[in-house]
């Protein structure tokens, strides 16, 4: 769609802005709303941001190579095992390695600091539906996590994208998963003082994103993703949050019990 665009006679990837564009969003709206139903300093909340944006890279670029570890062993004598190394480096991430490294970085921050967990994390995951959804436009733009070849209403077709197949209608896999997201971050925000204090808004997060991404990974074209017993790898994953979500609710339901 829009691969990049041109500032000041600079070409910039509209991925990595739009990106860019989203973390900024969600880190003023954590520092300067969520923050204020906690005792957590506005600069620690700054900085934990900056921990978890290295944790979201660092994770979402391992997962990405673990999924296509399946693709690698099997045309390993095909391959130029280094340099297609090389390109996995260069392009290519998975959201779910990014939340989890995400969360990671959080966990550093907070013990290096010693400063609550639950907190910052209470401040800072609500805003995550809101970035992968902005994020998501940026996908749109670059033709990444393009969906499968489809006919019917809001079809997408991409010209001269150098990612997704080019001159073939496919769902519109970004914008679906953007609208979403949104949802998700609109239903965290009518909840958040009802469940405030406890990790009902993560258990909230993990199951409805879980459920999400398990029906739309039936919908992308991106065939390289990692395929075990007929599921992608973030389908697996999404199984594995969901249990997690429904687990924080049932214990924060017996304490509070």
């Amino acid at each position: 769609m829009l691969p990049y665009i041109n500032i000041f006679g600079y070409e910039i990837a509209t991925y990595g802005l739009i990106i860019f564009i989203g973390i900024f969003i969600g880190a003023i709206i954590s520092i300067f709303y969520f923050s204020k139903f906690f005792s957590v300093k506005k600069e620690d909340i700054f900085y934990c941001i900056l921990y978890a944006v290295i944790g979201l890279g660092i994770g979402a670029k391992l997962l990405y190579i673990i999924t296509n570890i399946p693709f690698l062993i099997e045309n390993y004598q095909s391959l130029d095992l280094f340099d297609t190394f090389l390109q996995m480096l260069k392009g290519g991430f998975v959201f779910y390695g990014g939340l989890i490294g995400g969360i990671l970085g959080v966990l550093v921050y907070s013990k290096q600091f010693k400063i609550s967990f639950k907190e910052l994390l209470l401040i800072l995951l609500p805003v995550v539906p809101l970035i992968h959804g902005i994020g998501r436009i940026g996908c749109l733009c670059a033709g990444c996590c393009y969906g499968m070849e489809y006919h019917g209403f809001g079809a997408i077709t991409f010209h001269n994208s150098l990612l997704a197949p080019n001159d073939v209608p496919l769902f519109p896999m970004q914008i679906v998963e953007a609208i979403c997201n949104f949802v998700i971050f609109i239903v965290l925000l009518l909840t958040y003082k009802k469940f405030l204090g406890t990790y009902k808004t993560v258990g909230l997060y993990l199951v409805l994103y879980s459920v999400v991404r398990f029906t739309l990974e039936f919908f992308r074209g991106d065939l390289i993703r990692g395929i075990y017993f007929s599921l992608s790898t973030s389908q697996w994953i999404s199984i594995v949050l969901f249990i997690v979500g429904i687990a924080i609710f049932v214990l924060e339901y017996k304490r509070k019990k």
